[in-house]
Formats: structure tokens, sequence, C-alpha cells
């Protein structure tokens, strides 16, 4: 409906409309675009300080690049914004790019096309002579992991509503969280030391039915909570790291799949790169059946 759009990201919600719509969007490193303004008119402080992210949706890479140049960077209002400067997106070459898979993450819910979707794309690509292994993962409980940022985002909402939270979040409380995530970002940022993305599915399903949310849903024939359908992508609000999602292809019922890349944080150039790189291998923007 337009060339582009600006979103938020707390759990996926620049990835996944992305992935849902088969168009490209981009979840910056954390603290590198400004928040300012995004809930116009707010009283007091920020409720959310960490894990949120502003980012661009677009139907091409090239636009992904163009709308984060003019937005990251310090606003001289948001003093969480580090002055990183935006470069030119450098040339690659597939051949020269380290790239690991993940199907999924152990204990995490994903249907048989998405699962597919990535390992072909990851044939696809070692065809072309790229390095591509499904790497290793850091070692930590997936499921913790994504527990310890539920718990984050609600330590920071239940600070300016008591009277929701069962017990008061003391300081130490909040502190021993930032800590475990202090951990969590240190394990990936050695993982992507070694390789240069990891390619995985944004979420464990497409597009599903408008329902009421909370509602279960069903992944191949099997119940599945409701709220894992953003887990794949919120691991990486967790560690703060910059993710692109890339349309790649259609399922059985003619909607998008997405694939998510996921880089080093602050390097989001040479993750637009890469990203442009693999578009060629991936293909445009396709608009669903019967839009």
């Amino acid at each position: 409906m337009t060339p582009f759009e600006i979103g938020t990201d707390l759990t996926g919600s620049i990835r996944i409309p992305a992935h849902f719509c088969g168009v490209f969007g981009l979840k910056p490193t954390e603290h590198r675009v400004p928040l300012t303004g995004l809930i116009p008119g707010l009283p007091g402080p920020r409720p959310i300080r960490i894990m949120s992210c502003i980012g661009p949706m677009a139907r091409t890479v090239e636009d992904l690049a163009l709308l984060f140049a003019i937005i990251a960077g310090p606003d001289g209002r948001d003093t969480d914004v580090a002055p990183v400067p935006v470069e030119e997106l450098p040339p690659l070459e597939l051949y020269r790019l380290r790239i690991a898979f993940a199907p999924t993450f152990l204990g995490f819910p994903v249907a048989a096309e998405m699962r597919e979707a990535v390992e072909e794309l990851a044939k696809r690509l070692s065809a072309l002579d790229a390095v591509v292994e499904e790497a290793a993962l850091p070692q930590m409980d997936f499921q913790q992991e994504l527990a310890s940022a539920g718990a984050l985002i609600g330590m920071m909402m239940g600070a300016f509503q008591p009277e929701e939270q069962e017990r008061p979040t003391r300081l130490s409380h909040y502190l021993e969280a930032l800590h475990r995530r202090d951990q969590s970002i240190a394990a990936w940022e050695h993982f992507f030391e070694k390789w240069d993305v990891l390619l995985c599915p944004p979420s464990m399903m497409t597009a599903f039915p408008h329902c009421e949310p909370g509602s279960p849903l069903h992944v191949d024939g099997q119940e599945v909570s409701y709220w894992m359908v953003s887990a794949h992508s919120t691991v990486f609000n967790y560690t703060s790291h910059p993710a692109v999602v890339l349309p790649y292809k259609l399922d059985r019922d003619g909607l998008p799949i997405g694939i998510q890349m996921v880089g080093k944080r602050w390097d989001e150039s040479r993750l637009l790169a890469m990203a442009k790189a693999l578009s060629g291998v991936t293909g445009a923007f396709q608009r669903p059946q019967g839009y």
C-alpha cells in the first residue's frame, strides 16, 4: 500500500509483519535509532529503554538502507543513542561469506515449511560456494532466554504499573536480570566472531487467521502457545543484535515465507550488504496471492 513504513520492534513487530507480508524489514541494533517521539506526549520517564527498536520496512534492501541512514544516529534528545556513523554498504561476494543457519532453536516449535525454507536456502548458498554450515549455537537454554526477555519487559512496565504486579520488583532483581542478559549478549558476540551472519526463521509459522490474542495456534496440526509466534525474533531483541527479514518464497497456501538474517551489533551496513547479496538468491518482493 505504501513504498515504505517505519515500525517498532520489541518482540519482532517489524520482522514478523515483514515475514507475513513478503517484504523486507530491519530491526537495528538497540540504541542505534532514537526512540524520541515513539509515544508522542508521553509524560514522565520512558518505561521501555532497552530491547525496543525503531526500524524500516520496504520492498527492497536498498530502500531499507536509505531509510536506516535517515533515522539512525543521535538526535540530541535520546541520550542512549551512540554516535556510530552510518557507512555505505560495502560490496560483498557470496563466496566470501561465512553463513551459519539454524532451522529453529532448541525447544522452539516451527512449521515444517519454515524449517525447510531455511534448509533449502542454505543448500542454494552452499552451491554458490559460500561457506555454509548448520553451526553450533551458543550453549544456552532458549526457553529460559525467552522467559528472561519477558521478565525484563514485565519489570520495566511494572515499574509504572505496580498494582498489576503480584510482587514489586526490587532494584536488585532488575540488575540481576541485566547481568543475565549481559552473559547472553557476550555469548552471541563470540558466535559472530566466527560467522558473518546467522540464517533462521523469523517466526514459527506463516500468517495465521485473525484470532483473540492468547488463543492457541496450530503448527502442522499441533496446538502451540500463541506467544511462541514471536520467539525466534524476540531472542535478538534480548541480545540487541540487528536482524533483517528477507522475503523468500510462498507456502502451500500462497502466503509469504521470510528468512531472518542476524549479524554483529553496530554493523548494520555490513548486514544490509549481506542481505543485498542474498536477495539475488532469495528474490524480490512478491505480492501475496489474492491481493
